[in-house]
C-alpha cells in the first residue's frame, strides 16, 4: 500500500493516498479490506487522473471504529478529504460497500461528485434482509475474525477465482481486522436506504454487476441504475462479489470506456 496521509476527522482520522494529475478519481474498497485493494488499478489510471484511494473508517491505516458509524459518517469522511485536498467534480469509484458510501458522497454532497461507477453493489435492501446482514458481526461482543473468514471468502469469490493470490490477501486481511470495526460496519450496511433519494441524483453513474455475485445479486443493483436519471447497467458474466479485483481485464476495459465518456 502506498504511503499514507491522513485527514484528521472528529472520530479520529482518515488514511488515504493521492498520485497522479487530471481528473479526480476516488477510490472506495469494499468492507473488511483497505485502499491497497485497488493499487493495480490506481497504477493504470495515474498517467491521467488524480487518484485518491483511502481507507474508510475502521479499515486499513484509517482509526478503528468505537461506536456505531453510519453510511452517512463514512460520506462525510470521503468529503472532509477532498475537501483538504481541494478537490470537486470527482469521480467516486466504489466496489460493496464502497459503492454504498458512494451514493452517499453523491446524495450530502453533489457540490464535490461529477459522476459515479458503481460495483457490486446495493441502493437498499427489502427489511426481511436486515437482520441477515447485521448478523455478520455482533458489536455486542468480543468476537474473533476466524469465526467469519472462510464463510465472507465463500461469497466473495468463484471457487475457481483467476487470481487465488487475492483469496490469500483478504484472509490475512481480514484476520488483521478489528471486530468491533468489522461489526459496526455491518451494523452500517443493514441499514442501507438510499433508493428513494437517488432519483435526485442527476450526475451519470455506471452501475456493473456480476451476475455470479453470491452477495448482491444483479438485479439488486440494477435498482441503482433505474433510479438514477444518468445511470447505466452492466452486468459481467461468471463475475463473483470482487470480480472488480480478480477479473480486473475484464472490468478495466468497462471502467475506461465510462471514464473517457465522460471527458467529451
Amino acid at each position: 500500500m502506498s504511503h499514507s496521509t491522513f485527514c484528521e476527522i472528529p472520530a479520529g482520522r482518515i488514511a488515504y493516498s493521492r498520485r497522479g494529475t487530471g481528473r479526480p478519481l476516488v477510490l472506495l474498497h469494499p468492507i473488511g479490506v483497505d485502499r491497497s485493494w485497488w493499487d493495480e488499478y490506481a497504477e493504470d489510471w495515474a498517467s491521467s487522473y488524480t487518484v485518491v484511494a483511502l481507507d474508510m473508517r475502521g479499515h486499513g491505516d484509517s482509526s478503528a471504529v468505537t461506536s456505531p458509524v453510519t453510511l452517512a459518517d463514512h460520506a462525510t469522511d470521503v468529503a472532509a478529504v477532498l475537501r483538504k485536498e481541494g478537490l470537486a467534480d470527482a469521480t467516486l469509484i466504489g466496489v460493496s460497500m464502497g459503492g454504498m458510501v458512494a451514493q452517499r458522497v453523491a446524495i450530502q454532497f453533489p457540490e464535490l461528485v461529477g459522476a459515479m461507477i458503481l460495483c457490486a453493489t446495493a441502493g437498499g435492501f427489502p427489511d426481511e434482509v436486515r437482520p441477515r446482514i447485521l448478523a455478520r458481526g455482533d458489536m455486542s461482543r468480543q468476537g474473533s475474525m476466524s469465526e467469519v473468514t472462510d464463510e465472507t471468502i465463500t461469497r466473495w469469490f468463484a471457487a475457481d477465482t483467476p487470481r487465488p493470490d487475492l483469496v490469500a490477501k483478504c484472509r490475512a486481511r481480514l484476520a488483521a481486522d478489528d471486530w468491533y470495526s468489522w461489526s459496526a460496519n455491518w451494523q452500517a450496511i443493514s441499514q442501507l436506504d438510499n433508493l428513494a433519494e437517488l432519483p435526485a441524483v442527476l450526475k451519470p453513474a455506471l452501475v456493473v454487476a456480476g451476475d455470479a455475485d453470491a452477495s448482491i445479486p444483479p438485479a439488486v443493483s440494477q435498482k441503482i441504475a433505474d433510479a438514477l436519471p444518468n445511470g447505466r447497467f452492466v452486468s459481467i458474466p461468471g463475475a463473483a462479489h470482487f470480480g472488480a479485483f480478480d477479473m480486473r481485464d475484464v472490468f478495466a476495459p468497462i471502467f475506461d470506456e465510462f471514464l473517457s465518456s465522460l471527458a467529451q
